[in-house]
């Protein structure tokens, strides 16, 4: 039996600086009356590279003079001036929405792809549904067993959870993290009910085992919350017609240095294709994916300082795993 193992340590610099771009949305510049740019950002600086230091080689022959326009707009203008500009990479997207004024002779102009907007509603919805289906299957769950004083503090805490996502988008400080020295495993099992709803709404058996720590972690739930709801939600989704009796175990252990938070289920697996480009910003194999979440999950555990690591067997089934490293006393 051979097992694929994808990928266990830190989110790479590469991936870190393209997850942080999906994020970062603004192209600013600083420019001279002339359009030669003085002053740009990181995401600035890689069209000069590309294009060069004068601000009309952005745009291709047929909307540069729309963008010239643009610029002596600004310069003539004492308030903000805005403009949806087409320029060499609009293939990917509408183009650039610009807001420009001037200053002290100079332009200075904060810039939009709208393609990141694309991107970062995309994230959006893709947080949002997942309290939205922890609150569905509770909502299901009082429906069949009439218990509704018993679920509605998961149910309100949910709720909870969707503003203070909502809220971290509106200022992108989902980098954030309110952390605290928690048990791991007093952690696993805060995590069970959340898990055995979603289980028992789609007919799928949870088993667990956590294991006992004396050691604590530190640890944001909110957002280990986050990670393991996506987790479970790939494993639900990754169930077909073919699998017998589905099966998920959820398995708290303790290791060296520090404790192990895995989510096991008996799937189908994943070819060696899938996992090589698996948990890169935007790939996705569902057809209504974003590409998204496990990335995401990705960087909440790099910014615990733990390590994350997919394994899976074709046809046999996929374990998930990520590694929180332990505290001083």
């Amino acid at each position: 039996m051979i097992i694929i193992i994808y990928r266990e340590s830190f989110l790479s610099v590469s991936e870190k600086d393209q997850f942080e771009e999906q994020l970062s949305v603004e192209i600013r510049f600083c420019i001279n009356s002339d359009g030669y740019i003085l002053e740009c950002n990181k995401k600035g600086q890689a069209l000069v590279e590309r294009y060069g230091p004068y601000f009309l080689h952005f745009f291709p022959d047929h909307t540069a003079c729309e963008a010239k326009d643009y610029l002596d707009a600004i310069m003539k203008s004492d308030d903000i001036v805005s403009a949806l500009l087409c320029d060499k990479l609009s293939d990917r997207d509408l183009g650039t929405l610009y807001n420009g004024i001037s200053k002290d002779g100079k332009i200075i102009l904060v810039g939009y792809r709208t393609q990141m907007f694309t991107h970062l509603a995309g994230e959006i919805v893709h947080e949002l549904r997942n309290p939205l289906t922890v609150i569905k299957g509770f909502i299901q769950l009082c429906g069949y067993t009439k218990e509704y004083d018993k679920y509605q503090p998961v149910i309100l805490s949910e709720i909870d959870r969707m503003y203070t996502i909502l809220e971290n988008f509106l200022t992108l400080s989902l980098r954030k993290s309110k952390c605290q020295r928690m048990n791991p495993d007093e952690v696993c099992k805060s995590l069970i009910s959340l898990l055995s709803a979603e289980c028992v709404v789609n007919k799928v058996r949870l088993d667990y085992d956590i294991a006992y720590s004396e050691s604590v972690c530190k640890i944001d739930l909110d957002k280990i919350k986050q990670v393991m709801i996506n987790l479970l939600r790939n494993a639900l989704e990754a169930f077909d017609e073919h699998t017998g009796e589905k099966k998920i175990m959820f398995r708290g252990s303790v290791e060296d240095n520090g404790y192990r938070f895995s989510l096991i289920d008996n799937g189908p697996g994943m070819e060696t294709d899938v996992l090589n480009n698996l948990g890169k910003p935007l790939f996705t194999t569902k057809a209504k994916g974003t590409g998204i979440g496990l990335s995401l999950c990705k960087k909440i555990i790099a910014d615990h300082q733990g390590t994350f690591c997919i394994s899976s067997v074709n046809g046999k089934g996929t374990t998930v795993s990520f590694f929180l490293p332990f505290v001083s006393p």
